[in-house]
C-alpha cells in the first residue's frame, strides 16, 4: 500500500490528476438547484484565500458573491461567465501554488 506520506519529489504516476482543490456552485437558498455565474472576480493565476470572494453567482432569489473556503491559485475556471452549473458541480480548480498553475490547468 502507498504511504500517505510520501514524499513531495516523487512523480506522480502517468494519469493522475495534480493536487488541486475543486471550487464548486453552492446551494444559496434551499430551493436552488443550479445557478449562472453572473461573473468572476479572479482570474486565473491570481491568489484566492479563504473567505475572498471568487464569483457573482445569481441564484433564484439574488445576486450573491460566492466566497472561497481554500486558499490556491485559480488553475482554470470550468464554467463561463453567463453560463448555469448544477449546485454541486465544479465550476473552477485552485492549485495549491504558482508552481503548479498550469499542471492543474492542463489536466483541468
Amino acid at each position: 500500500s502507498r504511504s500517505a506520506a510520501a514524499p513531495a519529489a516523487a512523480a506522480a504516476p502517468a494519469g493522475d490528476a495534480p493536487e488541486s482543490v475543486s471550487v464548486t456552485m453552492p446551494a444559496l437558498s434551499s430551493t436552488m438547484t443550479s445557478g449562472t455565474i453572473v461573473s468572476w472576480l479572479k482570474n486565473v493565476g491570481d491568489k484566492v484565500e479563504a473567505g475572498d470572494p471568487v464569483m457573482v453567482v445569481e441564484s433564484d432569489k439574488a445576486d450573491m458573491e460566492v466566497e472561497s473556503f481554500d486558499e490556491g491559485y485559480v488553475a482554470s475556471i470550468l464554467v463561463d461567465e453567463g453560463s448555469e452549473a448544477d449546485v454541486g458541480a465544479v465550476v473552477a480548480l485552485l492549485a495549491p501554488d504558482e508552481a503548479s498553475i498550469a499542471e492543474v490547468a492542463a489536466f483541468g
